[in-house]
């Protein structure tokens, strides 16, 4: 999650705290990192986190009420939460400052208009937030103009890369051929109370019974049948790298005209009977294509901002960098409806009253 995608609903905020205690170990002029030898504050980097952090607390801290996440292994990679997102900041300042530093290689600038603009934002985020508020995230105008104009680099820079990349896909790397498919569940069904419930082995010999009559019903009339059994049809779009769906369904599709309807397939969980509705469908293939270009031009992003990376010395200040800590909760608040303009664009979002527990 990126700060930028927040920007707007962050500036519109007007952030209050209860009353600060304890020391704050946060020196706003020490070292927080250094790249090929320029240094980048503490301050600063702490902003960078904490804003992120309260982008996070308005989406988790309404999901579990505390700050307990903080502390756990929600990715599932060995580290604690805090821990993984001061690692993702500390890594995009470094590559927030490298995207800069080649700028000129795409002819990137940043207009004074622009420049303008992100000093009326910088006021706008000082003014709408308390002074405890203000001071419990760590924000300076400077820092919030530091982050806004950073962030319009990676925004220019990122379209620059982009355009780079080949947007001509042929038909043959797009195809998609779409079905109408029923599942159901060989295992389990779900009661009036909304628990899963284990079907038992007599159970599931009815069951295969019951899936087998429909499936003859289904020749007839596919969505009826469907209807007067109780069960839901969905619709689904493949190509030749498919690789989601259950694989005896995809090769059982593959062999099929349009209007045939299947027998009853079957995976380890699930039983399937599916009708191919198009075997060249064309606004399923011109998404594809659209998906396709995205993900080259995510692809290149990245490769050639690893290629930055190369040959450069970036070091955190870990005994500085340790100090900061989400210890605090943020909550946001929605209030009234409101447009807020930033320099990454025009977002429509909710006013905001951000909190801290």
């Amino acid at each position: 999650m990126k700060a930028k995608r927040l920007l707007s609903l962050l500036l519109a905020a007007a952030m209050g705290a209860s009353v600060l205690t304890g020391c704050n170990e946060i020196k706003a002029d020490a070292v927080g990192a250094t790249l090929n030898g320029e240094e980048i504050s503490l301050g600063f980097m702490n902003f960078m986190a904490k804003f992120q952090q309260a982008v996070y607390d308005g989406y988790l801290g309404s999901m579990y009420g505390t700050s307990d996440y903080w502390s756990q292994d929600m990715n599932g990679n060995g580290s604690d939460m805090e821990t993984t997102v001061k690692d993702q900041v500390a890594e995009n300042i470094e590559l927030l400052y490298l995207l800069e530093d080649h700028m000129s290689d795409y002819g990137v600038e940043i207009t004074d208009d622009e420049m303008s603009a992100i000093d009326e934002a910088a006021d706008k985020f000082m003014s709408d937030n308390s002074k405890v508020a203000i001071e419990q995230i760590g924000a300076t105008k400077e820092y919030v103009k530091e982050m806004l104009r950073l962030d319009t680099i990676q925004t220019k820079m990122n379209n620059a890369i982009g355009a780079e990349v080949d947007t001509e896909v042929s038909d043959e790397e797009a195809a998609q051929k779409t079905f109408s498919y029923v599942k159901i569940s060989k295992t389990s069904t779900t009661d009036a109370d909304g628990k899963t419930v284990e079907y038992t082995d007599e159970q599931k010999k009815e069951l295969e019974n019951t899936v087998n009559e429909y499936a003859k019903k289904a020749q007839a009339d596919f969505d009826g049948a469907a209807q007067e059994a109780g069960y839901t049809v969905s619709t689904y779009s493949y190509g030749s790298d498919e690789s989601n769906f259950a694989k005896d369904v995809i090769a059982a599709a593959d062999s099929m005209q349009v209007g045939d309807i299947s027998d009853v397939l079957e995976d380890d969980n699930n039983y399937y009977i599916i009708r191919m509705d198009s075997t060249f469908d064309e606004q399923a293939t011109a998404n594809k294509k659209t998906e396709i270009v995205k993900q080259r031009k995510t692809d290149h992003y990245k490769e050639v901002c690893d290629g930055y990376k190369k040959d450069v010395k970036y070091e955190v200040n870990k005994s500085e960098w340790k100090k900061v800590k989400f210890d605090d909760l943020f909550s946001i608040k929605q209030d009234a409806p409101s447009s807020t303009n930033s320099t990454t664009g025009t977002d429509n979002t909710s006013s905001t009253d951000t909190t801290q527990n």
